[in-house]
C-alpha cells in the first residue's frame, strides 16, 4: 500500500521539490511516515520522518535538495512500528545506495541473517532494508539486480537509487509503472504522479525489471506503453477542502462520461453459466449489488469477499467478475491466482494487474480517486454492473444523482448534529437497500470513527434491537420500492423503543423522523446509486465536524496490496 516515486534526469533540477509534489499525490497509499533520498552525482542526501508529507517535508527541508536523481516513499506500516528508523528510504552500509519498497518479503529474516554474516549492518526493523544490502552485496548493475531478484520471496515493487543517479526498478505482486519524457525517466506506484511528465506509461510485468539513468531506459520485458487519458488537473484539489468532497461532487459528471463510454461498448451479452463476483471493502458491496441484480435476472450468481473466496467458492464458476477500484488489491488478485476460467474486470486503472489478466475490462473512467474512502468509483461500479445485467444505458442517471446531491448538501447537517457525539449507530434496509446500508455504515466507520453496523431491517429484531434505547440513532434506507411497507413496520418497532429515526427515501413517512430526500426512479434497481449520495455526504461532513481529516483515515490506505 506504500507509495513509491523515483526520477532520474539529464540535468540538475530541484529534485527535492519534484519528489515532494509527487508524494503528495501518493499519500492516499499510506501516511505513517515519509522520506526521500537525492543524489547530485557526487554526494547523496537522505531525509525522512514520521507524519504527513507536507509536515515532514517542511520540517526536514525536502525542497532545498537539488540533484540529478531521487527516490521518495510514503509508508503504510507492515513490518516494523511507525518510527523514523523504519521510514523509507533505507540505505546500505554506506551512503551510496538507497531503496524504497512496497510489499512484503516472506524470507527477509533468512536474507537478513545471511547479510549480517557478510558484515552488513542494519538500521531498521523492516523487511525492505534487506533489498539495498543485497544490491550492495551483488552489485548495482543488471547482473547484480537479477541475482537479487532470484533470492527474494514474497511481493515487491522497489526502486534502488545509486550515487551516480541510476535507478534499479523491479516488481512482483505489487504495482510499478514507468514513464519516459524529454528530460529523464520517472517511476511510481501508479500513474497519478507520472501525469505531469508524460501520459504514455509502461506497466512493468510480473517479475520484470528496468534500469534508468538520465534519459536512458533499459527494459527487457514484454509490456508496451499505454496512453492514460487522465488529466493532470483531475488529481488536483482545486477549490475543495478535501478530495473526498471533490470526488462526491464529481459523481454526476463521472457517470455521464461512463455512460458515454458504455454506449460505445459492444452490445453483445457476455454473461453465461455460473458467475462469481469478488471484491473487498466498498468493492465487495458493489459485488453484492451485482449478485442481487444478476439473480433477479435469472443468472446463477454469488458474491464473495475476496479474502475469503478460496475458502468458500467450491467448484470454479464459468465467469468471475472481479471488482477493484485500483485493480491491484492483493486479496482480489490472490483469489484469481489459480482460476483458469473467464475473468471480467471492473476497475478504474487501465494499467492494473487485474486489467492485464482479464478477458474483458470495464473501465470506470472516473479519473484519479485520491480520497481513501471510495465514492465516485463505487457509484461507477454499480452503474457498470447495472449495464452488464440489463444491457441498458440509464440515460437519466446523472441527473438523478445530481438531484440527490443538491437535495442533501444542507439537509445532512441536521443529522450530523445528532450523530457527531454518538458512539454507535445502526443502518437498516431491505432487499437491494441492504447493500446501501452496508456501504453507508462502512463510510461512517472509515472516516468518522463511529461504530456503525448494517443489517437487513427484518433481522434487526433478532438480536441487534436489544441495544436500542432512548435516542439510539437508526438510519433506514427505504425508498418507495417493494420493500417499503415492511421497512416501515421495522421503523415503527425501532421508534417504539426510543430510537432516533433517520430515513433516506422518496417521501417522509408520517412517523417523527429526520428525513434525507432522494429523487424517485421508475427502475428501483437504480436506487442504490441514488440513495448512497446522502450517506456519503453524511459521513464526510460528520468526519469534518468531529475534527478528522476524511482523506487520511487512521490505519487505512487506498490500495491494499498486502494480504
Amino acid at each position: 500500500m506504500c507509495g513509491i516515486f523515483g526520477i532520474t534526469l539529464e540535468k540538475r533540477k530541484p529534485v527535492g521539490k519534484l519528489l515532494t509534489d509527487a508524494l503528495k499525490h501518493l499519500e492516499y497509499r499510506g501516511y505513517d511516515s515519509v522520506g526521500i533520498a537525492v543524489t547530485d552525482g557526487k554526494k547523496s542526501f537522505l531525509r525522512k520522518g514520521v507524519g504527513f508529507v507536507s509536515d515532514v517535508a517542511l520540517e526536514k527541508r525536502f525542497e532545498e535538495l537539488d540533484g540529478i536523481a531521487g527516490i521518495g516513499h510514503t509508508r503504510w506500516a507492515t513490518h516494523g512500528e511507525v518510527k523514523e528508523e523504519n521510514a523509507h528510504p533505507h540505505q546500505g552500509c554506506r551512503d551510496v545506495l538507497f531503496v524504497v519498497h512496497n510489499g512484503i518479503l516472506e524470507n527477509y529474516l533468512e536474507l537478513r541473517d545471511f547479510l549480517i554474516k557478510r558484515n552488513h549492518v542494519f538500521r531498521s526493523e523492516t523487511d525492505s532494508e534487506v533489498i539495498v544490502h543485497l544490491v550492495e552485496e551483488f552489485g548495482a548493475n543488471e547482473e547484480g539486480l537479477k541475482k537479487v531478484l532470484s533470492l527474494l520471496e514474497g511481493t515487491y515493487a522497489f526502486v534502488v537509487l545509486t550515487k551516480d543517479g541510476t535507478l534499479l526498478c523491479a516488481r512482483k505482486g505489487s504495482p510499478l509503472v514507468v514513464g519516459k519524457f524529454e528530460e529523464g525517466v520517472v517511476v511510481a506506484s501508479d500513474p497519478i504522479p507520472i501525469l505531469p511528465y508524460t501520459k504514455k506509461i509502461l506497466r512493468l510485468g510480473e517479475g520484470e525489471y528496468c534500469i534508468a539513468k538520465g534519459r536512458k531506459l533499459l527494459y527487457r520485458g514484454s509490456q508496451q506503453p499505454k496512453t492514460v487519458s487522465w488529466s493532470e488537473r483531475s488529481a488536483e484539489l482545486g477549490s475543495f477542502n478535501h478530495f473526498m468532497e471533490k470526488e462526491i461532487e464529481e459523481q454526476p459528471l463521472v457517470l455521464k462520461n461512463l455512460l458515454a463510454w458504455l454506449r460505445d461498448d459492444s452490445p453483445d451479452r457476455i454473461l453465461h453459466g455460473r458467475i462469481h463476483l469478488i471484491g473487498a471493502g466498498t468493492s465487495y458491496h458493489a459485488a453484492l449489488y451485482g449478485e442481487y441484480l444478476l439473480r433477479k435476472a435469472g443468472y446463477d450468481a454469488r458474491a464473495f469477499i475476496a479474502s475469503e473466496y478460496t475458502y468458500w467458492k467450491g467448484e470454479d464458476p464459468d465467469i468471475v467478475i472481479a471488482v477493484s477500484q485500483s485493480g491491484e488489491t492483493t486479496d482480489v488478485l490472490e483469489a484469481l491466482k489459480d482460476y483458469e476460467g473467464e475473468i471480467i474486470a471492473i476497475t478504474n486503472n487501465p494499467l492494473s494487474s487485474l486489467a492485464s489478466l482479464s478477458e474483458r475490462v470495464f473501465l470506470l473512467n472516473a479519473g484519479p480517486e485520491l480520497g481513501v474512502a471510495a465514492t465516485k468509483t463505487y457509484t461507477a461500479q454499480l452503474t457498470v454492473l447495472y449495464y452488464l445485467t440489463t444491457g441498458r444505458i440509464p440515460e437519466n442517471l446523472p441527473s438523478l444523482v445530481y438531484e440527490s446531491l443538491i437535495r442533501n448538501k444542507e439537509a445532512v447537517k441536521g443529522v450530523v448534529e445528532v450523530l457527531k457525539d454518538r458512539s454507535s449507530v445502526y443502518y437498516l434496509g431491505r432487499g437491494l437497500n441492504v447493500v446501501t446500508a452496508k456501504e453507508g455504515a462502512l463510510k461512517i466507520k472509515e472516516i468518522a470513527y463511529i461504530h456503525a453496523e448494517a443489517y437487513p431491517a427484518g433481522e434487526s429484531k433478532h438480536g441487534p434491537i436489544a441495544l436500542v434505547e432512548n435516542g439510539f440513532p437508526v438510519v433506514f434506507v427505504m425508498p418507495k420500492d417493494e420493500t417499503y411497507k415492511d421497512s416501515l413496520s421495522n421503523l415503527e418497532e425501532m421508534l417504539a423503543r426510543g430510537a432516533k429515526g433517520i430515513v433516506v427515501g422518496n417521501e417522509p413517512p408520517e412517523q417523527p423522523v429526520m428525513f434525507l430526500s432522494i429523487p424517485y426512479t421508475k427502475d428501483p434497481r437504480l436506487n442504490p446509486i441514488i440513495s448512497v449520495l446522502p450517506l456519503q455526504l453524511l459521513a464526510y461532513k460528520l468526519s469534518v465536524a468531529r475534527g478528522y481529516n476524511p482523506d487520511r483515515p487512521r490505519n487505512l490506505a487506498k490500495s491494499v496490496t498486502v494480504k
